[in-house]
């Protein structure tokens, strides 16, 4: 009796080191979502972006601890879920609510005010697609897919539509062109990304990309190139943080075409 005692007692806290990590990603998501309500959209943003290193340190922490597990899996989902679905269509939808308007619809006493923004159905569609792409993961970890597949993921991952949603405010917070925050092209990228991530479209996966290797006498030189150009990109993002996100995003845009037509061919010389 005392030895089951003692059993339920300890618990080992190894295992639940990937769990919280996984939980600061949930409640980075979260914050995001209180950040909106108060108007602060680049701390929401920067929180969506804390949450997505979360989302990549969660995983890589399970298994140099050796501790993964189902409940970790799901509950990862869960958190990408809340961070990468339910909140970035929040912000969107708080940063393009028009405050007057609002407040009038408040003050005449009605409580539709779906006019003032983007539409509730476009953040509940953004929602669910994301819920969809996270559940259809969940159910192909087992699953065996042709090594053609290796480079991509299938639909968009969750945090690259939560980007993809957000590029709108991202490129205003870098130019202040109020053409991105008008209600058409805020729903069509929202839109967008929740197809993309719905959808089975193959998209670029950088998981497993790896350095090629060199001879020993270009392997140093690569390793000061890459570390220049690591220092470059931080100095960049430290001086203009909005401008480089914005540039990175519209590389990303680019490379999903690349990546389908890649795809293709590499489909094809496996068939």
């Amino acid at each position: 009796m005392k030895k089951k005692i003692k059993e339920l007692q300890e618990i080992p806290l190894r295992p639940m080191f990937p769990n919280m990590v996984t939980m600061l990603n949930l409640c980075c998501g979260v914050t995001s979502m209180s950040f909106a309500v108060w108007g602060m959209w680049k701390e929401a943003i920067w929180a969506i972006a804390l949450g997505g290193i979360f989302d990549l340190l969660d995983g890589r922490v399970a298994r140099m601890l050796n501790t993964s597990s189902k409940l970790g899996a799901e509950l990862d989902s869960l958190s990408d879920c809340v961070s990468f679905g339910v909140a970035p269509g929040f912000l969107l939808y708080q940063w393009t609510m028009n405050q007057t308007l609002r407040a009038d619809a408040i003050a005449a006493g009605v409580k539709d005010v779906a006019a003032v923004g983007v539409p509730w159905w476009v953040v509940l569609f953004l929602a669910m697609c994301c819920a969809w792409r996270l559940a259809r993961f969940n159910t192909m970890l087992d699953a065996k897919t042709p090594s053609y597949w290796t480079h991509f993921f299938m639909g968009l991952p969750a945090p690259g539509g939560a980007y993809l949603a957000l590029m709108p405010l991202i490129f205003y917070l870098w130019s202040g062109n109020e053409f991105f925050r008008s209600v058409p092209v805020v729903c069509g990228f929202m839109i967008v990304a929740g197809i993309l991530m719905a959808s089975r479209i193959p998209t670029p996966c950088f998981k497993k990309v790896h350095m090629p290797k060199l001879p020993s006498a270009f392997s140093q030189a690569a390793g000061l190139i890459a570390l220049a150009l690591l220092a470059l990109l931080v100095m960049m993002l430290i001086k203009n943080f909005w401008m480089v996100l914005s540039i990175i995003g519209i590389i990303y845009l680019i490379m999903l075409p690349l990546g389908i037509m890649l795809f293709i061919k590499l489909r094809r010389q496996e068939v």
